[in-house]
């Protein structure tokens, strides 16, 4: 549900709030709550914070707010109390959706240290920032035990997504090889397979799915599937765009074909660019 605001509250800010766990600054009490309810999977006891109740008091004019979480910090009270005091004071939320964010927050009490970690690599990957995505899986892969086989997996299938969103096909196979290798993750197997179509020539694909049962069968439904997403997408604008460009270059007007190819490779370089200053 979309939420409505009646009213501001509390002032713009001048100093942003750096919020950690998304990598955003925050300059009102509305964008605040926008995002604790948008990510209260990723949230844990670190939000209750004086830096946190100090900017509410001082960048926001919110005293009222403030002096009823300053109890909550010096207590030590659990993320559920501290950002359901925000939310209620602020009426960004109705109660079933403060409710809901309530719950989400308590489940995180029982998630361990390394879903935590996964969690927020994954909203990395989610929301395009592939690079940090990876960092953020290897992080966790380097403190895990040999016995978390099923999470393992699982982040060696999601870094895998991540690496061939950077058309790093090598890096992205090699991933999924190993989430399958673990516990015989199926998904991450056909995702291996979709690398691997990429990357190599038809017979050296061919090759590949002869070589055992497994391979061949999961091919089978990883062309199906190929197809319906290619049909999807004949129907889509971008299709039609390409359709376009492919008819000025047959028709030989070249030079609006390689002015609209020049546009095109602009936008790519703009894409990539973002996702590569994300590195840094």
């Amino acid at each position: 549900m979309t939420p409505q605001v009646l009213a501001c509250v509390g002032k713009q800010a001048e100093k942003p709030y750096y919020f950690e766990k998304i990598y955003t600054n925050i300059y009102s009490i509305e964008e605040l709550c926008y995002a604790l309810y948008e990510n209260a999977f990723l949230i844990d006891n670190d939000i209750v914070s004086k830096d946190l109740a100090d900017w509410i008091y001082k960048e926001c004019g919110l005293t009222d707010l403030a002096a009823g979480l300053y109890p909550l910090v010096n207590q030590n009270a659990q993320a559920v109390s501290f950002v359901g005091t925000i939310l209620e004071y602020t009426g960004y939320y109705g109660r079933d959706e403060i409710e809901k964010a309530e719950s989400i927050l308590r489940m995180n009490i029982s998630m361990s240290v390394f879903e935590k970690w996964k969690a927020k690599a994954d909203f990395l990957l989610e929301n395009r920032h592939y690079i940090l995505a990876c960092k953020e899986y290897e992080r966790v892969i380097a403190a895990l035990s040999e016995d978390e086989t099923e999470l393992k997996s699982k982040i060696y299938n999601n870094m895998g997504v991540a690496y061939m969103a950077l058309y790093l096909t090598d890096k992205a196979a090699e991933c999924f090889k190993t989430a399958y290798a673990i516990d015989n993750n199926e998904t991450a197997y056909k995702h291996y397979l979709a690398a691997m179509r990429l990357k190599l020539s038809d017979d050296e694909y061919i090759k590949l799915i002869a070589s055992e049962d497994e391979a061949y069968k999961m091919s089978i439904r990883l062309e199906s599937e190929y197809e319906e997403i290619k049909k999807g997408f004949e129907n889509t604008e971008r299709a039609k765009s390409m359709q376009a460009l492919m008819e000025l270059k047959d028709s030989g007007n070249a030079s609006l074909y390689y002015e609209e190819i020049g546009r095109m490779a602009e936008r790519l370089k703009a894409d990539y660019r973002d996702v590569v200053l994300e590195g840094d």
